[in-house]
């Protein structure tokens, strides 16, 4: 196996920062490659890349400065990475963010591989909608955090959305939110963290708990289907699973192919966090320990909930993580907090 020296990362959020610290701390050099200025992830890395992510000449000139690369978000053209993957070694492979960035193929694949997911339509949206009773309009791709979702009524118009390719899904009354954290290793090793239960706000994620309540057969069920899916998937990596419980069903709803909002209470309160995971998985490090150590909950500070640091620095049991945004607006993630119990 080639030796590794330095992970390139492209993105340069709050995820690529974190991937930073983790990197270094297992011995890795880091290298992000980002449309923006001053990103997050730019104060913490050895080196960063500003260019589009079109930009060919700047891509290989990253792949050129790393041993692997990963990304820290989907919305990255597909383009970009199938290019880098002809460059350097992309993990996870180009193959999974096509599937994954698109909520239509997202839905067929889970289908495909026996994984239920909510009824969906992508056409005929207004007899669906009728067939549904109420439903959820969305955009096929680029939609994160409630952005481009409209909820509908059966007796309802459907909203103008242009040439956008969309997905109509029926809509899911479900007793609690889940997620699963799954991470594959290089030699096919699987190392899998129990559910998270997390509650939304505004179409964000406000808060992740640990143990999630729910039975430990949902729990046995709801990291089955994660291990299945990222065998499926062939994932070299982390990968997130989010689900919706009804009763004692489990129904999948999206995945995210690196770390999630949801994983970041592994910094804290597991053996491995969930970043330290991604870096051993791409590098061919045995996995790390997903044993829970700690429960509590995640607190996101959204906006103006950064100015409201005080009262956690009050708390000895609160770990308080910044994100180094230099502006704060209204629905962006500026921070989180573990409380651990």
């Amino acid at each position: 196996m080639k030796k590794i020296h330095t992970i390139g990362i492209i993105g340069g959020g709050q995820l690529g920062r974190m991937i930073c610290f983790a990197a270094h701390q297992l011995g890795f050099r880091t290298v992000i490659f980002t449309d923006q200025e001053n990103s997050p992830a730019s104060f913490v890395t050895n080196q960063t890349i500003v260019a589009d992510y079109s930009d060919k000449n700047a891509l290989k000139k990253f792949a050129q400065s790393v041993d692997i690369t990963t990304f820290e978000f989907e919305n990255i053209p597909f383009k970009t990475c199938e290019y880098l993957a002809s460059q350097v070694e992309l993990c996870p492979k180009p193959q999974v963010l096509k599937i994954t960035q698109n909520r239509i193929l997202e839905k067929k694949f889970l289908n495909s591989i026996g994984v239920k997911t909510a009824e969906f339509a992508t056409e005929n949206f207004s007899k669906n909608l009728k067939k549904f009773k109420k439903g959820i309009l969305k955009t096929a791709t680029m939609g994160y955090d409630g952005k481009g979702q409209h909820v509908l009524e059966a007796y309802q118009s459907l909203p103008q959305t242009g040439s956008q390719e969309m997905i109509l899904e029926k809509f899911c009354p479900f007793d609690s939110e889940i997620s699963v954290l799954v991470a594959r290793g290089k030699n096919g090793e699987i190392k899998t963290y129990e559910p998270l239960t997390n509650i939304h706000k505004n179409g964000i994620l406000d808060e992740s708990h640990y143990p999630a309540k729910i039975s430990e057969s949902l729990i046995l069920k709801a990291q089955t289907i994660s291990e299945k899916i990222a065998k499926e998937l062939d994932l070299i990596g982390i990968l997130a699973v989010e689900m919706f419980v009804i009763g004692e069903e489990i129904i999948v709803n999206e995945l995210a192919p690196r770390p999630h909002n949801s994983g970041h209470f592994s910094m804290d309160a597991n053996i491995t966090s969930q970043f330290e995971q991604i870096i051993r998985a791409i590098t061919g490090l045995p996995l790390g320990s997903t044993a829970f150590h700690s429960s509590g909950y995640m607190k996101n500070l959204i906006g103006d909930d950064v100015n409201n640091l005080a009262k956690f620095y009050q708390n000895p049991r609160a770990k308080v993580h910044l994100y180094g945004k230099e502006k704060v607006a209204v629905g962006r993630k500026m921070a989180h907090v573990n409380i651990l119990k």
